[in-house]
């Protein structure tokens, strides 16, 4: 959901898993409604040797104010399949307010996030996007300047630039992405914003923030794109002298965390990430986007301190081959 290159309300960086979507059109407005069927597959949580299910309602409605202006708002919850519940068919009613229900099963009993999302044509050739998403609404948390825990909200801003500098089929974009310590995480460990070890939302979960620029060039068949990531992270130690957890990891329980307040972005086990990527190729078949190609990558890893998980690296790869881009497969993390 969203115009970025990453999503902080719903993404593609999840592995698959099985879905039921309502689309809505009329005036100016396009309502989608999603029902999904998630797994937590983590050895801690299994119960009785099989894994955790859990389920997510979410609600997105989005509104052209003008031909130039768009906004949309968003709503999810999470809840699991506890004392027998299965699918609570409350979340079926596409149009009910979400937080009420989970009020009314318990303030464990599901995890609600509220989202906006953006997006301004400036003129034919350059937009400007934008998404804001707040995992716990607590105003004077939110506002309170005492980095409370309760301070659970991400932002986005993004510009695109088409036929940039007057040179056609020249794809500029450039993008700011700020989450906070504990967002998409819970204090009931299996209601995290998560799927089969993944983020449902930013591959790289919380406690970041991350700068992207992104180039595209194709002249005919020829194309070629290069990208730079710029990213702090703030990672769990995991060591028997420092369990505590920081907010990075969406799959920790906020039971957990090192304060109530004080918290800071990238706090932890400070990284400083870096990825460039240049590619360039042929495509073969448009229809199905088979092409062959040639890829660099150059990745830095370099953490405050070198964990067992967490530890100083740099990597390099030169790649050759041919593929199908059907799916996006996202390696910058």
């Amino acid at each position: 959901m969203g115009d970025g290159y990453r999503s902080l309300l719903t993404s593609d960086n999840a592995s698959p898993y099985p879905f039921f979507k309502i689309n809505t059109t009329f005036w100016k407005l396009k309502y989608t409604n999603t029902w999904m069927s998630l797994r937590d597959v983590r050895p801690e949580v299994t119960e009785d040797g099989s894994f955790r299910t859990k389920y997510i309602a979410n609600h997105y409605l989005s509104y052209n104010i003008t031909k130039r202006l768009n906004i949309g708002l968003f709503e999810s919850v999470i809840w699991q399949n506890d004392n027998g519940r299965g699918f609570d068919v409350n979340y079926l009613n596409p149009i009910i307010f979400y937080r009420a229900i989970e009020f009314s099963t318990g303030s464990r009993g599901g995890n609600a996030l509220i989202g906006l999302s953006t997006k301004y044509k400036v003129n034919d050739r350059i937009n400007i996007y934008g998404q804001l998403i707040i995992d716990e609404f607590s105003s004077s948390d939110i506002f309170g300047g005492d980095g409370s825990y309760k301070n659970k909200i991400g932002y986005q801003l993004g510009l695109k630039y088409y036929n940039a500098f007057g040179l056609k089929n020249l794809y500029l974009q450039t993008e700011y992405n700020r989450v906070r310590p504990y967002t998409y995480s819970h204090n009931t460990v299996v209601l995290n914003y998560g799927h089969n070890n993944q983020s449902m939302a930013h591959t790289l979960g919380a406690n970041f923030s991350e700068f992207i620029g992104i180039a595209r060039y194709q002249k005919g068949r020829i194309y070629g794109d290069a990208k730079f990531i710029v990213a702090k992270r703030g990672f769990e130690f995991n060591t028997p002298e420092d369990s505590f957890f920081y907010g990075g990891d969406i799959y920790g329980t906020e039971d957990d965390r090192i304060s109530d307040n004080g918290n800071e972005l990238a706090q932890g086990n400070t990284t400083d990430f870096f990825h460039a990527e240049i590619q360039a190729g042929y495509v073969i078949n448009p229809a199905t986007n088979l092409k062959i190609y040639g890829s660099f990558i150059f990745r830095s890893f370099d953490p405050k301190v070198n964990t067992q998980t967490v530890f100083e690296n740099q990597t390099t790869w030169i790649n050759f081959g041919m593929r199908t881009d059907l799916f996006n497969w996202y390696y910058d993390f």
